[in-house]
């Protein structure tokens, strides 16, 4: 019988793997050197992305990582634009749907596959979906139904987000890698910040959410009147002022893990990343950021000498973390004296007479505001200026009220106002609630923990500035506050089980 080549199916993979290689090796060079950004980006891009899901082996969990590091990167196709603060500024389509719709579909199929039945709601929902009730009022009803429109999809992007990682976070090494996504995004946004401060220039990175030149200069200028005084960092947060609350928001998870059972060479990792962190953080000049940040350590490390469970437990490292603090505090106590006493008084006077501005709309509707996402278009009512003034002085971008709790009230009234406090007070009720169960995972426990003192400094930064009501952060502080409540799903879900498990082997 005449022999007859087979072919191995089991190594096409492979096979293509190494053609699209091939390819790719051959292409990038043409790509690179003779084509725009605009097209070579998202052919490498598209090109790689295969690769590098093939090579993970688990695209579940890739998704899920790479959903948690692209949360905070700004680059996204945009429908329908304005020049707008203070809200969404358009509809979009963000780098970080293309993993984020993956694991929908995952988690669709599931359910519908009958491989789970236990789908977290969670009643945090209903505060946010109380928000977006509003919203969809204002659409309805109008007058600038389009701006409440953009807000309200934004909005309920932001909490299927927040469900997505509430269900997908479901095992010890989910919350890993959840935390290794976001030391990721904190050190790409740390190494961007220090370039820009050792080159005193934007790097062209914009797309991603790089500051612009102009914005750049403006904060620059508003730290002490004058533009050569100081540079002020912003990453790819787009502004110093968000890049310090990110974060202010973020560097205490990964504080936390330190108090956890890592090993020395990923806590060493850590505590360099949250120090580099420190640094940028005072790089960026943000009263409001240091602020936030001193409180939200400052509950940490006062929940780790409190708590039962961790109380007796790495006591050096809390010493050295102690001493590190008040060591940074004496080093950088005269430039941070400085900022908060020789500063220009502009922005703060700003702050405040917009304040005023937000009172005043307040007074006159009460109950459900002037509509999401419209503050600045009734600064022509109730703003102390002119609109010919309004606009000589601030070009086509007009401000805001920089203080999230007076932009709800003044956009959704008193109701607005109540449903969003009680959605922070809901998530701290949680974060309590898992405190009884840190003896099950040091790793989840301590991200519940300093998830909660994260989501603290935003609220404290909201004093001072609209942090959630910006795409990427927003969905930034959603990240955070969906490993939160997951944490304690988790908790109690595995507490039941050892229980069942306690029970029938005394049985």
């Amino acid at each position: 019988m005449a022999w007859r080549p087979r072919l191995d199916l089991s190594a096409v993979p492979t096979a293509l793997v190494v053609a699209a290689a091939a390819i790719y090796a051959s292409v990038i060079p043409m790509v690179i050197f003779g084509m725009s950004k605009l097209y070579s980006i998202p052919l490498v891009v598209g090109t790689v992305f295969p690769l590098v899901l093939y090579a993970s082996r688990n695209p579940r969990l890739f998704f899920l990582v790479g959903m948690i590091f692209t949360s905070q990167l700004s680059l996204s196709i945009n429908f329908r634009g304005t020049t707008h603060m203070g809200g969404t500024h358009a509809f979009s389509i963000s780098l970080m749907d293309f993993f984020l719709v993956p694991l929908i579909v995952f988690l669709a199929r599931d359910f519908y596959r009958g491989y789970r039945r236990d789908f977290v709601f969670s009643p945090v929902s209903l505060w946010w979906l109380g928000l977006v009730a509003i919203g969809c009022y204002t659409v309805v009803m109008g007058p600038f139904r389009e701006m409440a429109l953009k807000e309200v999809v934004s909005m309920v992007k932001n909490w299927v987000l927040f469900l997505v990682i509430v269900n997908e976070c479901v095992r010890e090494r989910h919350f890993h890698y959840a935390v290794m996504a976001l030391a990721a995004n904190v050190a790409l946004n740390v190494a961007i910040a220090f370039m820009q401060f050792l080159l005193k220039r934007d790097l062209g990175l914009q797309a991603l959410g790089e500051a612009s030149p102009e914005s750049t200069m403006g904060a620059n200028y508003g730290v002490y009147g004058s533009l050569d005084a100081v540079y002020r960092v912003g990453g790819l947060a787009g502004h110093a002022n968000l890049l310090s609350a990110y974060l202010a928001m973020v560097l205490p998870i990964l504080v936390g893990q330190m108090y956890t059972g890592y090993r020395w060479p990923v806590k060493t990792m850590f505590a360099v990343l949250a120090a580099a962190g420190v640094a940028a953080l005072g790089m960026t000049l943000s009263r409001s950021g240091w602020v936030s940040f001193a409180v939200s350590i400052s509950m940490l490390m006062l929940a780790l000498v409190a708590l039962p469970g961790i109380r007796m437990r790495h006591i050096a490292l809390k010493v050295a973390m102690v001493a590190a603090m008040v060591g940074a505090a004496i080093a950088g106590s005269g430039p941070v004296l400085r900022r908060f006493f020789q500063s220009d008084a502009g922005a703060t006077d700003f702050r405040l007479e917009w304040i005023k501005v937000a009172w005043d709309m307040v007074v006159d509707k009460p109950v459900f505001g002037f509509g999401l996402n419209s503050f600045v278009y009734h600064l022509g009512e109730y703003g102390p200026y002119s609109t010919a003034r309004m606009y000589e002085l601030f070009g086509d971008m007009l401000p805001a009220v920089h203080n999230t709790y007076m932009l709800v009230w003044s956009e959704q009234g008193t109701v607005g106002l109540a449903l969003f406090l009680g959605l922070h007070a809901h998530l701290f009720w949680i974060a309590i609630k898992s405190i009884r169960h840190f003896g099950l995972s040091e790793k989840v426990s301590m991200v519940s923990l300093a998830a909660a003192c994260g989501i603290l400094a935003i609220l404290v930064d909201g004093l001072s500035s609209f942090y959630v009501r910006i795409h990427a952060p927003a969905r930034t502080f959603w990240v955070v506050a969906g490993l939160l409540v997951a944490a304690y799903h988790w908790n109690v879900r595995n507490d039941r089980l050892r229980r069942e498990a306690a029970r029938a082997r005394v049985s």
